[in-house]
């Protein structure tokens, strides 16, 4: 996949630029306390499967019911701490417009298309292992924080004519991944990094079970199990001191 071939270059630049820098020295300006940084890039979200029980049907015991998400842009901002020379933490808030797609639902919904976005809330830790005087620093990152899984109010009213009531969800996420920072000049700073946003899947208010009542399916949707959702940004930080 794309973001695995990404995330080796991205490791090789790194070890390539962190043996000519420690030869070179750390001259120069160095990286300050605080960091206010927006990047841009994409968010690869893992398509759902999933067999969904079937409750009151003569025909059917269970619907392999579809979940999928379409690869899109991300947008975001996050505000960082230097705490001391090896550690940092940030908040971060992402946007993805992910459309979203169910298939399967019943006989008579084979497939129900929404327009829908992913807004990530999270705190994160950072371990730098190079010191702030050092141009280039490569991190490891891991925090937790929540995901809104938004539908459009206009898709929800299309979905309500097929007699499904579908509703945004809350999810708590736990992420995990790594990246790099370059000093380009004094307080301005370029920014690559991945990483794994994981969650459990989102039911949009669906019910786990479909349930056939005199003929009728009132669909439903086995929302078991984690989602995870790889996202690869390239951003620049704006840099100061208290």
């Amino acid at each position: 996949m794309i973001w695995r071939r990404l995330l080796l270059i991205s490791l090789f630049v790194a070890i390539a630029c962190f043996k000519t820098e420690r030869a070179q020295g750390a001259d120069g300006p160095e990286h300050r306390e605080w960091e206010t940084s927006g990047f841009a890039g994409g968010s690869f979200m893992q398509s759902i499967q999933r067999t969904t029980r079937v409750l009151g049907s003569d025909k059917e015991t269970s619907r392999t019911v579809g979940l999928n998400y379409a690869t899109s842009y991300q947008i975001g901002i996050r505000v960082s701490e230097n705490l001391g020379n090896y550690w940092a933490a940030n908040l971060e808030y992402s946007f993805a417009n992910q459309p979203l797609t169910f298939t399967n639902l019943s006989p008579d919904i084979q497939r129900l298309s929404l327009s829908h976005s992913v807004h990530h809330f999270s705190y994160n830790a950072l371990f730098l292992p190079t010191t702030p005087e050092h141009r280039f620093r490569p991190y490891a990152t891991a925090g937790a924080g929540a995901a809104l899984f938004y539908i459009t109010p206009h898709s929800k009213s299309d979905a309500l004519l097929q007699g499904l009531d579908l509703r945004d969800s809350w999810k708590i996420t736990f992420n995990w991944g790594g990246g790099l920072k370059y000093l380009v000049r004094d307080k301005f700073a370029l920014v690559f990094d991945a990483k794994d946003q994981i969650s459990g899947v989102p039911s949009y208010g669906l019910p786990s079970s479909t349930r056939v009542i005199n003929g009728l399916f009132r669909p439903g949707f086995n929302n078991d199990g984690l989602l995870h959702n790889w996202q690869i940004n390239f951003g620049l930080g704006y840099q100061w001191d208290d």
